[in-house]
C-alpha cells in the first residue's frame, strides 16, 4: 500500500525520526496536536535510531508506520508494528485486516466505496490463516529435515538435496525447491489466499504441506473438446497421453465400454482431484448426464505439486501437467484458458524455431516447452455469459516437460521464488548456502566478494535472453521469479530455464519482420500491436521482480549498497543493447528498447490497487522510479552520436 501510495499512505504521510529522547517530525511547525502524538509515543516507547511514517486517518487517529529501508521501484520493507493512535492510547495493529477496516472508514468519510475493501479483507483473512497453517507445518518439516540431515552429517541444504539424488534416482530435486513455497509470492498481498477452499484441501494439496495430488482423468466428445500435441503429424488426439500412461487407455476402454460408449470418440484431459470433485461435477452437470463429459474413475496419477499449486509433476517424473483449479489464488481464479491450451504448442514451436537460430543462446538459456493442451470447447452458437464462461475455461490442461529432466546429478534446479526461501538446515536463505558453496568450491577467501561474483554470474545468464528475445522477435517473456528456475552446480549459476508462455506477450512487428509465421489461437492476447504491453512484460517481470528481489536480498544479506549491482545490471543489458544497434536490422528495436528500459520513471504493476479496482480489465500499473536511469550517461550515449 506505501509502494502504490494507496489513499496517500505515502504521499500524505510526514515522516517521524526517533533518535533516544529526540523525535524529529518533517510538519511546518509543532502545534499542540504534534506534540501530544509525540509524547504519546515517546511514552508508548518506540524504538530509538528508527524512521516512521506517521499518517493522518480521521479526527485524532493516525497509523504510526516504521520503515526500515526504501529498495528500487519504490519497494519499501518494514522493521516492526504498525501502530494505531486513537484518543489518548497507542495499539499495535495485529492483523492485516485491521489496517484495511481503518483505511476503509477514512476513505468512507468522502466516497461510498465499500464493497471492494471488504473483499480484499475476506482474501486476506484467507490468507492469513493459510500462511499460519504454514508456518506451523514449516516448523516440524525443518526438524525433520534437520534429524535426517544430521545422520547423514549434511550441514547445508544444497548438500543434502544432492545426497538424495544420489540415493534415489526417482528423488526430484527441483520439486524439493519447488515446495519451499513457505509464504508463496514475494510481492502480492494476496500470497496466500486460495478462495474456495477449506482449510483440510489446502493442506492436501498445496505445495508447503508437501502436498500430492492424485491426477485423474475426463474423456470430453470430440464435438466439444479442442486440442494440441507437439507431434502435428499423429491424428489420433489421445496418443501422447495414451503413450505417457498406457493404463489410462486400459482403464477408459473397459469403463466407457460398460456405458456404451467408444474411447475414440472422445478426448482425455488430466484434472485435478478437487476440481474433479468441487468444480466440474457441478459445472458440467448437464454435459455429463448426456455423456458428452465422463470422468474416468480406473486411474490416478500421484504428482508433487510445485509453488503453482496448479502444475503438478508426477511422482513417475512425467510431464508436469497444469491443470485448472476454479479457485482464486492471488488475483486470479486458476482455470485455464483456450487461448492458453491451444497456444501451448504453437508457442513452443515457435521458441525451437528461434532457439534453432540462437545457437550460443540456447546452451544456456533454455526453454521448458509445452508439448499438449487439451479443453472443452463451447459451442459458436452458444453465448459466452454466467456458466458458459466457467465451462470454457475449467476443463483444460497443458502438458509441459519436466524440469529435472535437464538437470544432471551433480546439478540442482531451483526456482526463482525459492531461492530466497528458508534453508530447512541452516535456516538462512537458499541462496546464501549457494554462495557459501560457491565460495568453497573457488577457494575465495570473502563471502561478500563470491556474493559479488556468484550475482554477476547468474543475471549474465538471465538477461541476455529475456533482452535478445525482446529486441529480435519481439517475444516478451514473463520473466518473473515463479517462471525462472536457474540450474547451479557446486554453487555456480550455470544456465535458466525459461517456463509458461501463458502470460508472454509477443510484439507482431518484430515477429514479422523475421518472417516467422506463427497462427495464435484466434482472440489471443498473446499476440499484441501494443510496444509498451510487450516492454512492460519484460521490464516488470524480469527486471523489477527478479533482479529487484535478487538485488535487495544480496543487499540485505552481504551488506551491498543497492546502486553497486543496479550498475552492473545496467553494463549487462548495454552490452546486448550495443551488440544488437550494431547490427542494422535490428538497431532500431535496440534504441527504442534501451530508451523505454532506462526511461526516468516505468510502470510498476500495482497488485493491492487492482484488488480494489476489479472493475477494471486490464493490468493498474503506479509509475515508480527508475534505478537504471541514473547509469545513462546521455554525453557518452552512442546511438546519439
Amino acid at each position: 500500500m506505501l509502494r502504490e501510495d494507496i489513499m496517500g499512505l505515502t504521499s500524505n504521510s510526514y515522516n517521524l525520526y526517533a533518535t533516544g529522547s529526540i523525535h524529529a517530525l518533517n510538519v511546518p511547525s509543532i502545534s499542540e496536536e504534534w506534540q501530544r502524538i509525540i509524547e504519546m509515543l515517546y511514552t508508548y516507547g518506540i524504538e530509538s535510531n528508527k524512521a516512521y511514517k506517521l499518517y493522518p486517518l480521521f479526527g485524532s487517529d493516525y497509523l504510526v508506520i516504521p520503515v526500515s529501508q526504501t529498495y528500487a521501484f519504490n519497494r519499501v520493507e518494514l522493521d516492526g508494528s504498525v501502530l494505531h493512535i486513537s484518543g489518548d492510547r497507542v495499539r499495535v495493529i495485529e492483523q492485516a485486516v485491521e489496517l484495511l477496516h481503518l483505511m476503509r472508514c477514512k476513505e468512507e468519510t468522502h466516497s461510498s466505496r465499500k464493497s471492494t475493501w471488504v473483499k480484499l479483507a475476506e482474501e486476506l483473512t484467507n490468507g492469513s490463516a493459510n500462511l499460519a497453517l504454514s508456518y506451523t507445518y514449516w516448523d516440524q518439516k525443518k526438524k525433520d529435515i534437520q534429524q535426517n540431515a544430521a545422520i547423514h552429517g549434511m550441514t547445508n541444504t544444497i548438500d543434502w538435496v544432492l545426497f538424495q539424488k544420489r540415493q534415489d534416482q526417482k528423488f526430484n530435486s527441483s520439486l524439493f525447491f519447488e515446495q519451499l513455497s513457505i509464504e508463496g509470492h514475494n510481492l502480492h498481498p494476496g500470497t496466500k489466499t486460495k478462495i474456495g477452499m477449506k482449510p483440510e484441501d489446502v493442506f492436501r494439496f498445496a505445495p508447503e504441506f508437501d502436498g500430492v495430488a492424485n491426477i485423474q482423468f475426463v474423456g470430453i466428445r470430440k464435438d466439444y473438446a479442442e486440442w494440441c500435441i507437439i507431434d502435428e503429424t499423429e491424428k489420433n488426439a489421445n496418443a501422447f497421453l495414451f503413450k505417457e500412461y498406457p493404463k489410462l487407455e486400459a482403464a477408459a476402454e473397459q469403463e466407457f465400454t460398460q456405458q456404451g460408449l467408444t474411447v475414440t470418440d472422445y478426448v482425455f484431459v488430466p484434472v485435478h482431484p478437487w476440481q474433479l470433485e468441487k468444480a466440474i461435477l457441478n459445472i458440467y452437470n448437464e454435459e455429463i448426464k448426456e455423456k458428452i463429459v465422463v470422468p474416468v474413475r480406473g486411474i490416478v496419477v500421484p504428482s508433487g505439486v510445485t509453488s503453482s499449486f496448479r502444475t503438478v509433476v508426477p511422482l513417475s517424473n512425467k510431464h508436469a501437467i497444469k491443470v485448472s483449479v476454479n479457485s482464486q489464488m492471488t488475483s486470479t481464479v486458476r482455470s485455464i484458458s483456450a487461448n492458453t491450451t491451444n497456444n501451448a504448442t504453437v508457442f513452443t514451436r515457435l521458441i525451437r524455431t528461434i532457439m534453432e537460430q540462437e545457437k550460443d543462446l540456447g546452451e544456456k538459456f533454455v526453454p521448458v516447452c509445452e508439448c499438449a493442451g487439451f479443453n472443452f470447447k463451447i459451442k459458436e452458437t452458444e453465448a459466452l455469459i454466467c456458466n458458459q464462461k466457467l465451462k470454457s475455461r475449467n476443463l483444460s490442461a497443458v502438458l509441459r516437460e519436466n524440469v529435472e529432466t535437464f538437470v544432471a546429478i551433480d546439478e540442482v534446479a531451483i526456482v526463482g521464488s525459492s531461492l530466497f526461501a528458508e534453508s530447512p538446515i541452516t535456516e538462512n536463505p537458499i541462496f546464501v548456502e549457494l554462495i557459501e558453496k560457491y565460495m568453497e568450491k573457488r577457494n575465495e577467501s570473502s563471502l561478500r566478494m563470491s556474493a559479488f561474483q556468484f550475482f554477476l554470474e547468474y543475471v549474465s545468464i538471465a538477461l541476455p535472453g529475456f533482452l535478445t528475445l525482446m529486441i529480435k522477435y519481439g517475444i516478451g517473456l514473463e520473466g518473473h521469479l515463479q517462471n525462472s528456475v536457474m540450474v547451479f552446480k557446486e554453487g555456480r549459476p550455470v544456465r535458466m530455464l525459461f517456463r509458461d508462455w501463458g502470460g508472454a506477450r509477443v510484439y507482431r512487428d518484430r515477429l514479422q519482420k523475421q518472417q516467422i509465421q506463427v497462427n495464435f489461437y484466434p482472440g489471443s492476447v498473446t499476440i499484441t500491436d501494443s510496444l509498451k504491453e510487450m516492454h512492460n512484460k519484460v521490464f516488470y517481470t524480469a527486471i523489477q521482480n527478479h533482479c529487484g528481489e535478487l538485488i535487495l536480498q544480496i543487499c540485505k544479506h552481504f551488506g551491498f549498497q543497492e546502486g553497486e549491482l543496479w550498475k552492473e545490471i545496467h553494463k549487462i543489458c548495454d552490452t546486448v543493447f550495443n551488440q544488437l544497434e550494431s547490427l542494422s536490422q535490428y538497431a532500431e528495436s535496440a534504441r527504442i528498447d534501451r530508451e523505454a528500459l532506462y526511461q526516468t520513471k516505468v510502470d510498476h504493476k500495482a497488485l493491492t490497487k487492482m484488488r480494489l479496482e476489479p472493475e477494471e480489465k486490464d493490468y493498474t500499473y503506479a509509475t515508480v522510479p527508475n534505478p537504471l536511469h541514473k547509469f545513462r550517461l546521455k554525453d557518452k550515449e552512442p546511438w546519439r552520436k
